[in-house]
C-alpha cells in the first residue's frame, strides 16, 4: 500500500483543542493506488490502513523499485461543514431535521472534489456513505459474501444493517479528493472517504476504519 498521509495529531490539537482526535502522536493513511478497492464491487478492508502511532517514529528510506508521490506539507485550518441534501436519510433522523434538504444543500453550496478535509460533513460526488459503511462493514466482518446468490438476507437482515441509529454513528474521518498536484486519482477523478464508528473513535480503534471511494 501506499502512503497518502500522515497528520500530527499535536498540531491538529492546536486548531481544534476539544475536538474527538487524540492529542499526540502521528495518524497515518496507506491505500493500495494501484489495485483501488471499488465501493459495492470489492470492498476490501486489507487494500487501506489507518496507523496510530503514539510515540516518536524515524523516517525510513523508500524501498528499492518503489515509486512516491510528491512531498506536500499540509497547514490546518478551521471550518464550518453541514450535511448535503443527499445524506443518508438516517443521518436527518438521527438530527432530528424537518426542513426540506435541498434548503441545507443550498445553504453550503458546492465544492470540487479536490477538497481535503479532515473530519466534518463530507463533501459528496454521489449519495451519502453511512448505510454503505454499515452495510459493506458488516458483509466482510460477518463473513457474509454480497454477490453470492446462497446469501439469501431476510427483510430483517437488512433491517438489522440499515438500523438508522448504527448507521449513523458513522463520523467522516480524513476526505482526500483526486489531486493533480499530488498525483493522485481516484477512480474518475474522485474522492476517498475514511469512516469511522463514533464508539470506535472514542476508544482509539483506528484498526476499524472503513473506506469509500466516490467519483
Amino acid at each position: 500500500m501506499d502512503l497518502l498521509a500522515q497528520l500530527d495529531l499535536s498540531e491538529v490539537a492546536g486548531v481544534w483543542p476539544d475536538g474527538p482526535l487524540p492529542d499526540h502522536g502521528l495518524l497515518t493513511f496507506f491505500y493500495d493506488t494501484e489495485d483501488q478497492p471499488w465501493t459495492y464491487v470489492s470492498p476490501n478492508p486489507d487494500k487501506w490502513r489507518v496507523w496510530w502511532e503514539r510515540g516518536e517514529v524515524q523516517p525510513l528510506s523508500t524501498p528499492e523499485g518503489w515509486e512516491t508521490f510528491p512531498g506536500r506539507r499540509i497547514r490546518f485550518e478551521p471550518a464550518m461543514t453541514l450535511p448535503r441534501a443527499t445524506e443518508d436519510d438516517c443521518v436527518f433522523q438521527s438530527l432530528g431535521l424537518t426542513a426540506e434538504l435541498s434548503a441545507v444543500d443550498d445553504a453550503i453550496g458546492g465544492g470540487g472534489p479536490a477538497f481535503h478535509q479532515l473530519m466534518g460533513w463530507p463533501h459528496l460526488l454521489q449519495g451519502g456513505m453511512t448505510t454503505t459503511c454499515q452495510r459493506e462493514s458488516a458483509f466482510v466482518r460477518d463473513g457474509l459474501d454480497r454477490f453470492s446468490p446462497e446469501r439469501g438476507l431476510s427483510g430483517q437482515n437488512w433491517d438489522e444493517l440499515d438500523d438508522a441509529t448504527r448507521a449513523a454513528d458513522w463520523r467522516l474521518l480524513l476526505q482526500l479528493g483526486s489531486d493533480a498536484e499530488g498525483g493522485w486519482c481516484w477512480g474518475d477523478g474522485g474522492g476517498l472517504y475514511f469512516w469511522i464508528r463514533a464508539d470506535d473513535l472514542a476508544a482509539e480503534r483506528f484498526d476499524r476504519v472503513w473506506m469509500v471511494m466516490q467519483c
